[in-house]
């Protein structure tokens, strides 16, 4: 059982995931990106597409399959809106349209990718087990259908997800993003005896 002292714990590790995560970004764009988590927690499945947008939501989804001792699935998700004012402020600063091109899809999945290895780097540096993501893939439609085959899939095996509400901030720009991460009830388990 997740118990208040380990998500305390887990909450450390996605903090210094993060931490890697904004000097990863800022080497690589040049310009100071800080990465930030508000809240860490462990949530019911069936509760996601609610806690994170309506499921009518315009959304941009980068998933990522985590393999190693760690399994499971992870997702950062933004709404258009934040997702363009990423592009953005990780481009030129010229305005862009939600219709994104292969340069501006290339550029979330690269921010994705940094994110989400950061915070696998961190979890694998704590816990002394693997985990190792793929290369995140791209996906933009309504917030339920991004989640719902990805949710489905992790239902099999899990009823519960560990979901971190994110921020991102660069040239002035206060970005938000959900990330989630759906372990495998194995991988829970090495996370919870791991971090208690």
């Amino acid at each position: 059982m997740v118990t208040d002292e380990i998500l305390s714990e887990f909450e450390i590790v996605a903090h210094r995931g993060a931490e890697a995560a904004g000097s990863a970004l800022t080497t690589l764009l040049g310009a100071h990106v800080t990465v930030l988590v508000n809240d860490v927690d462990r949530v019911s499945i069936e509760k996601i597409p609610e806690i994170v947008f309506d499921s009518e939501v315009e959304c941009i989804g980068l998933v990522s399959r985590v393999l190693g001792d760690i399994k499971g699935n992870s997702i950062l998700l933004f709404s258009e809106e934040d997702a363009v004012l990423l592009v953005e402020a990780l481009g030129s600063g010229v305005k862009c349209q939600t219709d994104f091109g292969e340069l501006e899809c290339s550029m979330l999945e690269e921010t994705a990718n940094i994110t989400i290895s950061s915070f696998m780097n961190s979890m694998t540096f704590h816990l002394r087990h693997s985990c190792i993501p793929n290369a995140p893939s791209y996906q933009q439609d309504i917030s339920g259908a991004i989640l719902s085959l990805l949710l489905m899939e992790s239902a099999y095996e899990a009823d519960k997800v560990i979901m971190f509400s994110t921020r991102f901030f660069c040239k002035s720009q206060d970005i938000k993003a959900s990330f989630i991460f759906l372990p495998s009830p194995p991988s829970l388990r090495l996370i919870e005896e791991g971090l208690g």
